[in-house]
């Protein structure tokens, strides 16, 4: 009874103090049982501001693309150029007794945006024009102009699929008349509403083999028989200009070809004293009725602006992104950092990945740029903070 009345004693006096193997915990001592500490969501930091700015206009040729963009929106105008070879039935002259009754230009609509606003007119360009050809002054770096007169009676119709662009047939007759080889049309929005059209161009066909690549169609008789001759595009391009300044300043935008960038500031809540930002996220939506991509890498970087010095100048390394999701990580030591005063909070800058101005000077990584633009909306920080764990 004795022995069974000390044996009792002996395990309630090891299950308090425990059993010393002479083996160390390999977690440290004071870490079995620790409480791990409290972590908070914050709710969504929405965007305080946002600004758009100009980092360069580079110099894009876009004569062998696979589309034509004609439209305006976000501050920019995308004009098209198309040049047909006077059908051969017609290239000696018009033959006696010949009689043009129709002419028409036939161009297939790859995707649009806002295509219920699309009104086009059309134009004989006055200026000389390749196809291989920039619209960028390339020393001053501002868009170039080409002159041209709209076409008396022309008629753009805007199909859901097609664009269909009735012509004088005078416009082929008095350049046969006349000795020309070619006719050409400049194709530009009318009026002031926004939209987009992708058109098929003529390089279309090496990635799509039943492509509609833009098309000059005359109907005409000879007697009773009606024939009708279509020759397809010797060469077509388009650019893209600013129009009003381009891009409105409270615009979240990112753009090539005319290189834009855009800045966004938050307002950061404050965290109790101790607590410590451990994730951070920048979520956003894209306005695909605004935007034109099919991939745009990105990068997102903080700000360090110097007394004196406007340059945009990175923080961290950047961030390398597609926009395939809404929410990108952002590192939250950055945002640590602006919460608890130790760097001023000049915001998050967004640009494309093919500029950089590390140095403070416009410097392309990838060339040449497509023309091609990403327009968000609803952008908003997510935040967790954590306490330490109590000892």
């Amino acid at each position: 009874m004795i022995k069974k009345r000390f044996l009792l004693i002996f395990l309630a006096v090891a299950s308090l103090s425990g059993c010393n193997t002479g083996k160390r915990n390999p977690l440290g001592e004071g870490f079995v049982g620790r409480d791990p500490g409290d972590t908070v969501a914050l709710p969504a930091v929405p965007l305080k501001s946002a600004r758009s700015f100009h980092s360069l206009t580079f110099p894009t040729v876009m004569g062998e693309q696979e589309e034509l963009l004609v439209g305006q929106m976000n501050g920019f105008l995308l004009r098209s150029l198309l040049r047909f070879n006077v059908p051969d039935e017609l290239s000696g002259g018009v033959p006696p007794g010949l009689v043009l009754d129709s002419l028409r230009v036939n161009l297939g609509i790859r995707s649009a945006r806002l295509v219920e606003n699309a009104s086009l007119i059309a134009l004989r360009p006055d200026s000389p024009w390749e196809e291989l050809q920039t619209y960028v002054d390339t020393l001053s770096l501002v868009e170039s102009e080409v002159l041209a007169t709209p076409i008396p009676d022309a008629v753009v119709h805007v199909f859901e699929d097609r664009v269909r662009i009735d012509l004088p047939v005078s416009l082929l007759k008095d350049a046969v008349e006349a000795g020309a080889t070619s006719v050409e049309i400049l194709l530009q929005p009318d009026g002031e509403k926004p939209f987009l059209l992708d058109i098929f161009a003529r390089e279309a066909n090496a990635i799509r083999a039943d492509a509609p690549i833009p098309e000059l169609e005359a109907v005409y008789r000879v007697g009773d028989v009606i024939e009708r001759a279509a020759v397809q595009t010797s060469a077509d391009t388009y650019w893209s200009a600013r129009v009003n300044g381009g891009p409105s300043e409270d615009l979240i935008i990112l753009s090539e070809g005319l290189f834009y960038g855009s800045v966004l500031n938050f307002d950061l809540p404050d965290i109790p004293q101790g607590a410590t930002i451990n994730s951070a996220q920048l979520q956003l939506d894209i306005n695909l009725d605004r935007s034109y991509f099919s991939s745009f890498p990105f990068e997102i970087y903080g700000l360090t602006i110097a007394e004196g010095d406007t340059a945009f100048t990175r923080y961290n390394e950047p961030l390398l992104l597609e926009p395939t999701t809404a929410t990108y990580t952002i590192n939250h030591t950055l945002i640590q950092a602006w919460i608890s005063g130790a760097r001023l909070n000049h915001g998050l800058a967004l640009s494309p990945l093919n500029f950089t101005s590390t140095t403070g000077l416009p410097a392309l990584l990838n060339s040449p740029p497509l023309i091609r633009w990403l327009v968000l909306k609803d952008v908003r920080l997510n935040l967790i903070y954590s306490f330490p764990p109590e000892l």
